[in-house]
């Protein structure tokens, strides 16, 4: 969590409610968020509308509430005639409470056929998306739930509870939908990251390198650009300028967010030319690039043919670029590296924090390659270590902002 907030905006909020009887708890977060002096939205499922009238959450929020799909028939222009629309593709925040088995089911299949899921799926890339699941202990512990929620988690999602207790039905047991209390303070956090980097350049290097050995055929590995795709889209969420220099990598891997300039590479050495003057200018720099250590010495100009017998391939390291920078970095510039080990890994991680000059290194193992999430350690130069367990790479390059946030002076802007 970032440890200070800058001074809040009015934000557009909208809260997404279904039909749980932890509806009436959503009641007190509406009218707070409206106390705070943001503009609050509402919209209800049908369901939603049995455990709570629509008229509490208009007086409450000062907006009318969205029940429907379509406009009513005396509606001819303007934002009323797209409901599942507006407010949605102007907001901030998007909070789901409670939110149901039915919809993590529909939400995480991209499924829209009432307002609030529709509302759910018409948010910009930019919004911060909450759920705040609430369900009987047996329907929350089946499988299908389960993927379900891990779906949202893994696309950006930040789960908020269920709490443990004395559920409505009677039973005892996960299920209790978290306390306004709670979300308000997530909300509260989640504004204040999104000017935790404003008027701040961040640096970031993503995706492996190729290292050719002639016009077809190179050494790499299996990185995708994932986990560099989500440091750059929270970074820039946060009001950062963001250089994006990234090996070959998927078009689907690559971030889509406005203030993000992508520069594409092939090589270690082209990798390590492109950051040399964004760096000079970057107050955070990330090393998230899987560079090849090693490239063939010479490389053909040709496509080699296959012949028969074993062959010799003699090999060259490629420049360590996160060493290379570091060692020239500013006194108020922070880098924060990658190290990718097998095992525990964590005194190698320390050893590369060292010898690098870094300010923090984020170790992880081969099952983050190519794949939605890992297993983190975070390690700072003070010789302090944060075990941040099994994360998807969005919630992950979420931690890692906010330490980097602190480590140059948290919520503060450039002077």
């Amino acid at each position: 969590m970032i440890k200070e907030r800058t001074k809040q905006r009015r934000a557009t909020i909208l809260i997404g409610i279904c039909g749980g009887i932890a509806a009436y708890k959503t009641v007190e977060v509406v009218s707070r968020l409206r106390q705070q002096g943001h503009d609050v939205h509402v919209a209800m499922s049908e369901a939603a509308t049995q455990f709570v009238t629509p008229l509490t959450f208009a007086a409450v929020s000062g907006n009318r509430v969205l029940t429907q799909s379509f406009p009513d028939a005396e509606k001819e222009s303007g934002d009323d005639l797209y409901p599942h629309l507006y407010p949605a593709t102007r907001a901030d925040i998007f909070v789901l409470m409670p939110a149901t088995a039915d919809m993590i089911g529909r939400l995480s299949q991209g499924l829209g056929n009432e307002i609030v899921s529709m509302c759910a799926l018409s948010l910009p890339p930019t919004c911060r998306r909450f759920f705040c699941p609430s369900m009987n202990v047996e329907m929350w512990e089946q499988q299908s739930v389960q993927d379900g929620v891990r779906i949202m988690e893994e696309r950006g999602w930040v789960r908020v509870g269920p709490d443990s207790g004395t559920l409505a039905c009677g039973m005892e047991g996960a299920g209790r939908m978290a306390e306004p209390a709670v979300v308000l303070e997530l909300i509260g956090t989640a504004l204040a990251r999104a000017q935790s980097l404003a008027d701040r350049n961040v640096l970031i290097l993503s995706g492996p390198t190729r290292e050719h050995l002639d016009p077809v055929r190179y050494l790499g590995n299996a990185s995708s650009g994932r986990m560099g795709k989500a440091l750059a889209e929270e970074a820039a969420d946060r009001g950062a300028a963001v250089t994006f220099i990234t090996g070959p990598v998927h078009p689907d891997f690559l971030p889509r967010r406005a203030g993000v300039r992508i520069v594409p590479v092939t090589s270690a050495e082209e990798m390590l030319d492109a950051a040399k003057k964004p760096f000079k200018e970057a107050d955070i720099a990330i090393f998230a690039a899987a560079v090849a250590d090693y490239r063939p010495t010479t490389r053909a100009a040709e496509k080699k043919e296959k012949k028969s017998g074993d062959i010799s391939l003699k090999l060259t390291p490629t420049p360590d670029i996160a060493a290379t920078l570091s060692v020239t970095k500013k006194k108020k510039q922070r880098t924060i590296g990658f190290a990718l080990q097998s095992g525990e890994g964590l005194k190698e991680a320390r050893a590369k924090l060292k010898k690098k000059h870094l300010d923090a290194i984020l170790l992880n193992h081969p099952d983050a390659m190519d794949a939605e999430g890992g297993t983190y350690t975070f390690i700072k130069a003070d010789h302090t270590e944060s075990p941040w367990g099994a994360l998807g790479k969005r919630a992950c390059a979420t931690l890692l902002l906010d330490e980097a946030t602190n480590l140059l002076g948290a919520g503060t802007s450039k002077k």
